[in-house]
């Protein structure tokens, strides 16, 4: 067998088979480039799952950071304040709507810490066993696979695992007739995607947006904008709620926001910051010093190179490009910044040419319905995305 074989079989024998992982291991990275265990190289189009999004891998920068704090201070527990984790939060709340942090690993636990937040907000910050406990969400959303977040996440995520938290309620993406009808006296909030990654690359409308907004106000409910996926930049925004001209109460993040180390993070509004009172909620390790320096890196990146322009204006590069190709087995392309949505024809099944693209060098992803998710990293070069293009065009039109 190959050293690639080989390692594939080697995990396959110690690793839970739960992922469904690709044939191919990941050995060394640089940017938009991966190379796996036998030296073959493959441009990747979804660095990291996500959590490589901003700089893709091993970005000199990152890695600097990690090092340096790596040689002074790993980890403190969460007694303690510590400048990463401080100069982290504070980068983010300058670019979204100020506030408080609450850090963890994941944006399964970061939406978890969330919907802990809106019941006790709901309830008047109080600790008391009655009180608002539903949450609405979307058709075809994606919240995580923890308990409480797979509660808000679709059936087809559920099954097997039931019962549920109770009272959770989804109605159709960008209907705001359905949500004002699931309202009663016992609803806490809502959680959205401000584009649904996952669920297909879903966009909803400005109107739709506000009127959630409001909606919210009106009825004293709390707004979550789950940007696991969104932020920082991929859209051509910090964050995708601000293409809509609203601000949520809570704003779940994760992925690109540590630069490529585990952090989430879990920002509330100055309205809601305090709600979450020593004893409500906690994470030992969670935006440990070396994942902050890592995520605060990151985001010192954005800011220095403009990133969240570069994302706006490659990803509209992108889309042109693709419309260009004429490729008859997309029946639809959308999305935002870097965030982008190739929806499929029935005839052509989107596993198929995510093994195509595998095969010739290319690391895409995909969604549900039938769709393929590109997600580049914002630093890539641009020599490098158009050849990542050039071999997807390729693959789907020997599919067209």
């Amino acid at each position: 067998m190959s050293v690639q074989q080989d390692m594939v079989a080697a995990g396959q024998a110690v690793l839970i088979e739960n992922y469904g992982r690709l044939p191919m291991s990941a050995a060394r990275g640089a940017n938009a480039k991966l190379r796996d265990a036998s030296g073959k190289e493959y441009i990747d189009f979804f660095p990291g799952f996500g959590a490589c999004g901003v700089a893709g891998h091993c970005h000199p920068k990152i890695v600097e950071a990690i090092r340096e704090q790596a040689a002074m201070l790993q980890a403190h527990g969460n007694l303690l304040f510590s400048a990463p984790q401080i100069d982290l939060a504070e980068r983010i709340t300058k670019h979204a709507f100020g506030g408080k942090v609450f850090f963890c690993h994941s944006g399964a636990e970061a939406n978890e810490a969330a919907l802990k937040l809106v019941r006790l907000a709901a309830r008047g910050g109080e600790r008391k066993a009655d009180g608002p406990y539903k949450i609405i969400s979307f058709v075809n959303c994606f919240h995580g696979r923890t308990m409480g977040a797979l509660s808000l996440t679709p059936p087809s995520f559920q099954l097997g695992f039931e019962p549920m938290l109770p009272g959770n309620i989804q109605v159709p993406y960008g209907d705001l007739a359905a949500v004002e009808a699931a309202i009663d006296k016992d609803t806490a909030g809502v959680f959205i995607e401000p584009i649904q990654a996952e669920g297909g690359v879903n966009l909803p409308t400005v109107e739709f947006m506000q009127g959630l907004r409001k909606l919210c106000d009106e009825k004293n409910l709390l707004l979550v904008c789950d940007e696991v996926w969104c932020g920082p930049a991929r859209t051509g925004k910090w964050f995708a709620y601000q293409h809509y001209g609203i601000e949520p109460d809570v704003m779940t993040l994760a992925k690109a926001i540590g630069g490529g180390l585990p952090v989430a993070a879990c920002v509330a509004a100055p309205k809601w910051a305090d709600i979450l009172a020593p004893g409500t909620h906690g994470c030992t390790m969670g935006g440990a010093p070396v994942c902050a320096a890592a995520g605060a890196a990151a985001m010192k990146l954005i800011e220095d190179e403009d990133l969240v322009t570069r994302a706006e204006t490659l990803g509209a590069e992108v889309l042109q490009t693709l419309r260009d190709a004429k490729l008859g087995c997309v029946s639809d392309l959308r999305g935002k910044g870097f965030l982008i949505g190739m929806a499929l024809a029935e005839a052509v099944a989107v596993k198929d040419v995510m093994m195509a693209c595998l095969e010739k060098g290319l690391i895409v992803c995909l969604a549900k319905n039938n769709v393929l998710r590109l997600a580049p990293p914002l630093t890539i070069e641009t020599d490098v995305l158009h050849q990542g293009l050039d071999i997807l065009i390729d693959v789907l039109k020997e599919k067209s």
